[in-house]
């Protein structure tokens, strides 16, 4: 009986050894698949702002003492930014990059478009690097100006656009042009007071007024941002896009700044007592302004550095003087910038008043390397299309002018892209001049 006994328990707990493990092996099994499945589903990790992502393929000049392949990455971009002097080509055929290409994040836009340049001939791109307070570079001193893609990932955009830009396939070197634009978004959102006010009191989304440009700090802003760039790259040239005051010029502190100007005690009026925004007097305050501006800008530039540029808009009537309305004097701002960029916008009507033959009679002929003009792409909702584009290319060699550029290059699809390279592939190659 002992003996029977004995056995019966061993089985007994023989099998419960067995149901043991069994439930051991199941709770493994079931915790792990939880793992896989809870670790599935857990949302990407927010990239480390001090994590700087590897630069994009580079290429080394011929004219680049690391070009001997000896380098590491990034080599050939420090001797970038102790480079003196500046290219200031005689002739130039210029492609627009805009912030929303700088910034992309398919990494393979940006070598695409080195390749594109290769493929049309050309001898400069200009970048967009931002705003007074969007900007695609780190800048520890200013944290608070970086873009949202800065402060993300921690990426110097514009160095790498320029590893990638600065020289074709062939390591010929093109010029560098950094392009700043003056509009302000988020700003006038943080400090609604420096918004510029029209005729009817309502602020602007995007354009500061004039006192808060002369008095208010954006002046100094402005000429700091590109003390900046050019500290840190060196560029060929700077440009300065949408530096304008066409409407937004009338708020108290404005109308301030104007009595000083004027020596009045008030706006000039119309017959019927509201103010009249076409005043002459208007005019001259707003071109004065701009110019004052950018010759702050041009003072801050060393005279080996980088060639100044400006955008203006295209003349809208017969006023030789260009856009004084807006403040755009051509010949006021000839005197301080070393070249204007006239917008040949066809698709925009505020841009389309005269041809491009019209516009070299009336400004480019008498000074042509004094102006480069610029096809602007936008109409309406979209682009251009590639017949429209190639008839504004060809209007633009038909004249032989020294400087053409075209913008921007998130609107060029293949179609855009292959008339640009029947237009410039038989040019003379002034990159010789460049280097």
């Amino acid at each position: 009986m002992s003996t029977a006994k004995n056995q019966h328990q061993r089985r007994k707990l023989a099998v419960a050894a067995i149901a043991g493990l069994a439930i051991i092996f199941s709770l493994a099994a079931y915790y792990m698949t939880g793992f896989q499945t809870s670790t599935a589903h857990q949302p990407a990790p927010t990239p480390d702002p001090k994590v700087v992502a590897p630069l994009p393929p580079q290429r080394a000049c011929q004219d680049s003492p690391r070009a001997d392949g000896a380098s590491s990455p990034g080599d050939d971009f420090s001797m970038h930014l102790t480079k003196t002097g500046s290219q200031h080509p005689q002739f130039s055929r210029v492609v627009n990059v805009g912030f929303e290409d700088i910034t992309a994040e398919d990494p393979a836009r940006i070598p695409e478009i080195a390749r594109r340049l290769d493929s049309v001939n050309a001898t400069g791109v200009s970048l967009s690097i931002g705003r007074l307070d969007w900007v695609a570079f780190p800048w520890p001193a200013q944290r608070d100006v970086e873009s949202s893609e800065v402060a993300q990932t921690g990426r110097d955009y514009v160095a790498e656009a320029i590893s990638a830009f600065r020289c074709d396939a062939q390591g010929k070197r093109r010029a560098i042009y950094l392009n700043i634009d003056t509009l302000l978004g988020r700003e006038l959102e943080r400090q609604p007071s420096l918004a510029g006010i029209n005729t009817e009191g309502h602020p602007s989304k995007n354009w500061a007024s004039i006192s808060a440009w002369k008095e208010g700090g954006l002046e100094t802003r402005l000429v700091g941002l590109v003390s900046e760039a050019v500290r840190r790259y060196a560029p060929d040239g700077i440009n300065v896009t949408e530096l304008m005051f066409p409407s937004y010029t009338f708020g108290d502190d404005d109308l301030k700044n104007f009595e000083k100007f004027s020596e009045r005690s008030d706006w000039p009026r119309s017959a019927d007592g509201t103010i009249d925004s076409t005043s002459e007097q208007i005019y001259l305050w707003r071109s004065k302004t701009v110019t004052s501006i950018m010759k702050k800008v041009a003072d801050s530039l060393d005279e080996t550095g980088p060639v100044l540029t400006m955008d203006v808009r295209s003349p809208a009537n017969e006023d030789p003087r260009g856009r004084p309305d807006s403040g755009q004097d051509y010949g006021q701002l000839l005197q301080v910038v070393d070249r204007l960029n006239i917008w040949n916008f066809r698709g925009i009507a505020s841009s389309n008043r005269f041809s491009t033959n019209e516009l070299v009679q009336r400004y480019i002929k008498q000074e042509p390397e004094k102006y480069s003009l610029e096809i602007g792409l936008w109409e309406g909702e979209g682009a251009m299309g590639s017949s429209s584009v190639s008839k504004e290319l060809r209007n633009a060699e038909d004249h032989s002018l020294l400087h053409v550029s075209i913008t921007p290059t998130s609107l060029m699809d293949d179609s855009i892209w292959s008339v640009l390279e029947g237009a410039w592939s038989q040019l003379p190659d002034a990159r010789q001049d460049a280097g």
